[in-house]
């Protein structure tokens, strides 16, 4: 009997490159990174990187990556909670980029709350809403 004869063959699909899932799947990692910054103060994310050694052939290499807070704690003890996708703040709503999360205890909740919402699809305007709709043209030389 032949190998092939056991296997199950299927029309493979295709594959998406979806932009919006791409865009949710980032904003994912990155709210992943403050879950876990606002569990344990000691969090590092870690990434893979290419290195040249002394030999001259590359590597792959886990490098520490450095998590900036999307959090900050008012004078009174209030805490808020912004949403940043890449170095641009997302206006949750009109006008309004902070969620307030009342005391630091809520923050993990609050950002699971906030994930829940991406993996939903609620955020994708506030996303797109940050994308350049295209390049500039070219001033020409005088």
């Amino acid at each position: 009997m032949s190998v092939l004869k056991t296997l199950n063959f299927v029309v493979a699909a295709k594959r998406s490159d979806d932009p919006i899932v791409m865009r949710r799947a980032k904003l994912l990692v990155q709210l992943q990174q403050q879950r876990g910054l606002a569990e344990d103060p000691l969090f590092v994310a870690n990434r893979l990187r290419w290195h040249k050694g002394e030999d001259g052939n590359r590597r792959l290499v886990e490098r520490q990556k450095r998590v900036k807070r999307w959090w900050y704690v008012d004078l009174m003890g209030n805490c808020f909670l912004t949403i940043n996708y890449g170095s641009k703040r997302l206006e949750l709503d009109k006008g309004k980029s902070a969620i307030a999360v009342g005391a630091k205890d809520n923050l993990v909740p609050t950002i699971n709350a906030v994930i829940a919402a991406v993996e939903a699809g609620e955020l994708d305007a506030a996303i797109a809403a940050t994308q350049k709709m295209g390049q500039k043209p070219k001033a020409k030389a005088a």
